[in-house]
C-alpha cells in the first residue's frame, strides 16, 4: 500500500465524524482542573488522560502546553514558577477570577452546543431512516 494511501486511511480514522479534533474542549477541562487545585503541567496532562477525552489516546503534551499559554495570555490562568530544594523548578498554574468567569461561559456555550448536537444527531437519524440506511 503506498504512503498516500495509508496516510489518507489513518486520516479517515482520526476524521472529526470519530471524535476526533475536539481540541477546543481542552480549555474548558483545563479551566475545571485549575478551579480544583493549582497544578503544574504535568499533573494537568495526566489528569486529562483519565478523563479519556480523546477516545482512549492521551494527549498531545505539546498541545495542552499551548493551550496553558494560550489561556495564560487571555489572563484566563496565571503561573509561577515552583523552585524546590530537589529537582527542576516547575510552573504551577491557577485560575483567575477571568478564568472562573470564562467557564462560566463554557457552560452556555456548551449547553447550546449540546442543543445543536441534539438537533443534527434527530435530523440525521430521520434522513437515515427515510433512505433505509442503518445506523
Amino acid at each position: 500500500m503506498s504512503s498516500k494511501c495509508e496516510t489518507q486511511i489513518k486520516e479517515q480514522v482520526k476524521c472529526s465524524c470519530k471524535g476526533y479534533n475536539l481540541d477546543k474542549l481542552l480549555q474548558p477541562n483545563i479551566l475545571i482542573l485549575l478551579c480544583r487545585t493549582k497544578l503544574h503541567g504535568y499533573l494537568i496532562i495526566q489528569a486529562l488522560e483519565k478523563k479519556k477525552l480523546f477516545h482512549g489516546e492521551n494527549p498531545d503534551p505539546a498541545g495542552i502546553y499551548r493551550t496553558l499559554k494560550i489561556l495564560e495570555e487571555k489572563s484566563l490562568i496565571q503561573s509561577e514558577w515552583d523552585v524546590q530544594e530537589t529537582g527542576a523548578p516547575r510552573r504551577v498554574y491557577s485560575i483567575t477570577p477571568a478564568g472562573k468567569e470564562c467557564l462560566g461561559s463554557w457552560i452556555d456555550t456548551l449547553e447550546s452546543y449540546q442543543r445543536s448536537i441534539d438537533g443534527i444527531i434527530d435530523e440525521a437519524r430521520t434522513i437515515l431512516e427515510k433512505t433505509e440506511v442503518t445506523i
